[in-house]
Parts: C-alpha cells; structure tokens; sequence
C-alpha cells in the first residue's frame, strides 16, 4: 500500500471537485481530514450513509458532512454537501483529502530488469523486483518490491503492482489498476485429465489472462490463465483477498466478489453483480446483469439478470428466508408432533 499525504481543501472546492452542489453554509471551512461520524473533529469531514443512522449525524463533531438527499433538511444549519450516493461521493473526498504519495520513478538497484523489457522512465521498480523479457512498463506504474512479472507482461499507465505479486507470461493488464500484495495473475488453471490407466495428465494452458482498466485483485487472490482464448476481467471489476478466479471465466464491469469465493472455469459474471464471501459458482454457470449472490451460497445453475439468490444449492432470496425460517422452528415443530394424540409407542425425542 502506498503512504498518503494530506491536501486540506476548503468546503466550496470539495464540492466543485466532486461535482456537488456547493454547500449552503461553511463553504470557507478548511477541511484537513476524514473521520468517521462518532470520532471526527471540526476539521474533518465524515459521512451518513444511512437515514437510519441521524442520530450518530446529529451528534457528531465533525466539522462537515456528506449526507444523503433525505437528511439534509434534518440537519439544516450545518456545513453539508448533499449526495445521491454519500458512500461513493465520500470515497473519492478521502482520494482527494489523502492522496497517494507515489514514490520517485526510477529502477531501484537491486531490481532485476531484463535488456529487452521496455520500462517508462516515469515508473518505479522497487526493490528485488524481477522485469522478464520483452515486459511493457507503461508511464507511472509502481512495481513493488520483490515482485515478479515475467515475459512479454504488459501493464498499463498508473498501474500500481504492490509487493510479492506475481504475475505470469503474455498477461495483459490495463490503465489503473492494483494488484495487492501476493497476488498471482496468469498461472495455469486447474484442467486435468485421466489417461486410459487412470493417471492425472495436466492439460496444457496456453492463452492469457487480461485485466480492462480499473481493476482491483486482493491481496492472495488468483486468476488462472485460459486454456484457449482469455480469462477477463472487465473494466472496474473488484476481486477481493482470497478469491479464486477460474480458467476461461470473465468478470463484467463493476462485478464485486468478496473475499473467500470461488469462480470454477468458464464461469460468467455479468455487469454489476455481486457475489458475497465464501460463495462458489460451479464451470459454465452464467449471472446475469445486476444480479446477487449472497454470502456462503453455491451456485450450480444459471442466474438471472437482477436475481438475488442464496443457499446451498442457491434459489430465490425469499424462499431461502422462509426456509431458513422453518428450519429454525423444526425442534418446535417435532416436539408438537411428538405430543399428538395416537401417536405410536416406537416414537420419542430421538426418533
């Protein structure tokens, strides 16, 4: 992770810089720094995300706030800027309050660069790191140290590659993204097969791996290089730490997974799906556009476009809340079946 600076700004050019309607009151106010609601001072700037949380708003000591439409007029008089997405709009004032310090571009000593790799003078290779041949390194990308990226890699602009990743041949990776530390990009997927003895006989992976603008791997987490063809990951798809990311799938724009999950080869994720943690999607299964995966679910068939599903196998949100429903009365239920008239001797509390 790279350090962070301070930028204070005052109030009115925040909003200007997030797009946001000035505030009515406190535009002259100099922020120096985030907090949250119940730990910020008056020169911090914290956020409400949630009406449900005004109380925490009302009480806190910050000395502005983003807030969502709903809440603005229960909180008049104070410096506001008023957001339709106050989670979103906050994320990019801490960007914007605490910048990232990029370290001095150069190729430390101790990296390893090979004659043929192409490295922007503008980027940084930290030490121990290794540059295979042919590599691309494009302007201000950081390669963090002990690092590896092996032959003909390309990385795009501002990449930021943290240490201990590694990142295997021919992979192509876009402007933008972060790839955290001890990830891997581009090892073989898990494709074997049984010969006529029933011997294990891997199968040879030979396409690529490419990572569109924007996107972000955890830290551990891996994608596995197609057997044919690519492995993609669209533009400003998020991975997070310990996610396992097939041979052959693709993870649409804006696609979320959290930590834990596991996406078998040829898997689909669509636009903006999410997936929560620990959950597993079997090979070929498609997700439609927009869709929801919720945490510890297996899904073995495809997901419709909008669907929220969970459970093991995954169904429909609902009819897993009903169950879950059910299941929670069971011993309830059994002790009022044991109690029926006529019921048979045989029976009792451990049938």
């Amino acid at each position: 992770m790279l350090p962070r600076d301070r930028a204070p700004r005052t109030l009115g050019r925040l909003a200007g810089e997030l797009g946001l309607p000035g505030p009515e009151t406190g535009a002259d106010l100099l922020i120096e720094d985030v907090a949250p609601l119940d730990g910020a001072g008056p020169r911090d700037l914290a956020a409400l995300y949630d009406t449900r949380r005004l109380a925490d708003a009302v009480s806190s000591g910050a000395g502005a706030l983003i807030v969502p439409e709903g809440a603005a007029s229960r909180l008049r008089g104070r410096p506001l800027l008023v957001s339709p997405a106050p989670k979103a709009d906050f994320a990019r004032a801490i960007a914007i309050l605490r910048p990232v310090r990029r370290p001095a571009p150069g190729i430390d000593p101790l990296a390893r660069v090979a004659a043929s790799a192409q490295v922007d003078p503008t980027a940084t290779v930290g030490p121990l790191a290794v540059i295979g041949e042919e590599v691309v390194v494009g302007p201000r990308v950081v390669i963090g140290a002990g690092a590896v990226v092996l032959d003909g890699v390309e990385i795009g602009e501002e990449t930021v590659v943290d240490p201990r990743v590694v990142i295997y041949p021919n992979t192509r990776i876009g402007r933008a993204c972060r790839l955290l530390a001890g990830a891997v990009v581009g090892a073989p997927g898990f494709g074997h097969a049984r010969d006529a003895a029933g011997r294990a006989v891997r199968v040879p992976h030979v396409g690529q791996v490419v990572l569109e603008d924007g996107v972000e791997i955890g830290a551990n987490a891996t994608v596995d290089r197609a057997t044919f063809g690519q492995t993609v990951l669209r533009r400003g798809a998020r991975i997070d730490n310990l996610v396992q990311i097939g041979h052959n799938a693709e993870v649409g724009e804006d696609a979320m997974i959290a930590a834990q999950s596991g996406l078998s080869g040829s898997s689909r994720l669509g636009r903006g799906v999410l997936v929560g943690g620990q959950s597993g999607l079997a090979d070929h299964v498609a997700v439609g556009d927009g869709a929801i995966v919720a945490a510890k679910t297996a899904v073995f068939g495809d997901v419709e476009p909008g669907a929220a599903v969970a459970g093991i196998p995954a169904m429909p949100l609902s009819r897993w809340r009903r169950l879950a429903a059910i299941q929670a009365r069971l011993p309830e239920l059994w002790k009022t079946l044991l109690r029926r008239p006529g019921k048979p001797a045989e029976e009792d509390e451990t049938t």
